[in-house]
Parts: structure tokens; sequence; C-alpha cells
């Protein structure tokens, strides 16, 4: 190619790749100060498309998690109040045995029975103050339905389980069902005391196996959670060693570019050298 004065090729030639060297630098800039990979849908419009659903997964999964945690919460009540009305229960059965014996007279069974009324009522009183976030655990069978899953069917991701009712008057040991003035009265009362026990420790059971199908549940959250983000890093997230490495070699670029076009500058004051 010959050389004139009017036209500059190589000049040109310079800085187009010096402008070149200069955006690809700074698009290396931008994802190392970000630490994101792909910053927008002409980096990897694929990436970014997968990566947002992923975005949007984790951030349901993290939020169906603490449904789990909550409900997990709430069994916990369940099974705190219960276990007091099972102590409870025990005193009474407790109460009802020392009444059917023969060696207490009409005064001694007289407070104990006192002692089981307020025993009855307590549980009453436990039943029916026993909540969590003003939903009443233990006084009616309520069905309650936790979302413990990040998709919208219902049959796959929503636990439903029914609180209990272990009122006194519900287990049938009630302050005017349960009478131990008499031995009669008594041995009837230990078997009332028995069944009630023993439905309980029935509903009781069911709060067990809710609690273990929640922890279970929500370990697999975590799992699915942490591989999901673990996916959404590997294709947003930047590899910063290579991009570093990318970059000092576009900055290396860049400066010979500036080196080459100061250069191609003087082309043409040499031109004019052959011409004095």
């Amino acid at each position: 190619m010959g050389l004139g004065v009017i036209s500059n090729y190589a000049a040109n030639v310079a800085h187009r790749n010096l402008v070149a060297s200069d955006a690809s630098a700074t698009n290396s800039l931008a994802k190392l100060s970000s630490g994101k990979r792909v910053m927008n849908a002409r980096d990897d419009a694929a990436s970014m498309a997968i990566g947002a659903r992923l975005n949007a997964e984790v951030g349901a999964l993290k939020v169906a998690t603490t449904n789990a945690s909550q409900a997990g919460a709430l069994l916990q009540v369940m099974d705190g109040g219960m276990n007091t009305i099972n102590d409870i229960l025990v005193r009474m059965k407790q109460l009802a045995v020392q009444a059917g014996s023969d060696n207490l007279g009409a005064t001694e069974r007289g407070y104990i029975d006192n002692e089981a009324t307020a025993l009855a009522n307590e549980i009453e009183r436990i039943a029916d103050d026993t909540e969590f976030n003003g939903v009443k655990v233990l006084n009616s069978a309520t069905a309650l339905n936790f979302k413990i899953g990040s998709g919208a069917t219902a049959a796959e991701d929503d636990l439903t389980f029914t609180t209990s009712d272990v009122t006194a008057t519900t287990l049938g040991i009630d302050a005017t069902t349960i009478d131990l003035t008499t031995k009669a009265d008594a041995d009837t009362a230990s078997g009332l005391i028995d069944t009630a026990i023993n439905t309980l420790q029935t509903a009781r059971a069911g709060v067990g196996v809710n609690q273990n199908r929640l922890e279970f549940a929500a370990q697999n959250l975590r799992t699915i959670s942490e591989n999901s983000e673990n996916a959404r890093s590997v294709l947003i997230d930047l590899d910063v060693a290579s991009e570093m490495a990318s970059f000092s070699s576009k900055q290396v670029l860049m400066q010979s570019g500036i080196a080459m076009l100061g250069q191609a500058n003087q082309m043409p004051q040499n031109l004019l050298r052959l011409l004095q």
C-alpha cells in the first residue's frame, strides 16, 4: 500500500483496534466489579433466562423453608400443650386410684375431688389458651394448610394437618363428669381418665408424624435450594481469575494500541521528510 499525507490508513486501523480494546476492557471491568459473567442478554441470552428462573426458584424455596419452620413451630406449641395436659391426666389418674381406696373417708375424698376438679378446669384452660399467632390449636379441629414447595400444585406443595380438640369436655373428663367423692365414682373416673389419656396420645402421635414430615420437607427444601443456587451461580456468576487474566491481556492490547496509534500518526511526518 502506498504512502499518502491525506489519508492515514494505518492510524485508522490502529484507532479502530484501540476502540475495540477499550470497549472489551471496559466490559471486563464491569463484570469484575459486579461479579457477574452475564450482565445483560447480549452476554448470554439463554443463561440469563435460565438464571432468572433459577433465581426466582431459589427465592421461593427460601420462603417455603420458612413456612415449614413456622409450621414446625406451631406443631411444637401443640405438642407442648399436650404434654402438659398429659401430666395433668397422670396426676388425675393417681387421684382417682387414691380415692378408690376405702382407707379414705368422705372428708379426704372431698379434698381429692376438689383437686381433680381444679385439674380438669386447668386442662380446659390450657386447651382454650394454647395458640400460635392467634390460631387456637388445642380446642377445635381446624384444617391448616402450609405451602412447603415452590410450585402451584396443592397436592404436591402443600402440607395440610388438623389441629386437635383436647379440651377436658372433649376428652370426657371435665369438672362435671369426674367425681371422686365415692369409691364407685372414683373407679368410674379412673376408666374415663384412661380413655382420655389414650385419646390424647393418639392426637399427640399425629402431631409427631407431621413434625417428622416437616423436618424431612425442610431438609429437602434446603438441598434443592443449595443445588439451584449452585446451578444459577455456574450460569451467571463470574470466574474472577479467568476474567482478571483476560482483563490484563486487554490492558496490554490497549497500551499497545495507544503506542501504535502514536506511531501511525507519525507516518505522515516521516513522509514529509522525503519531500524536503
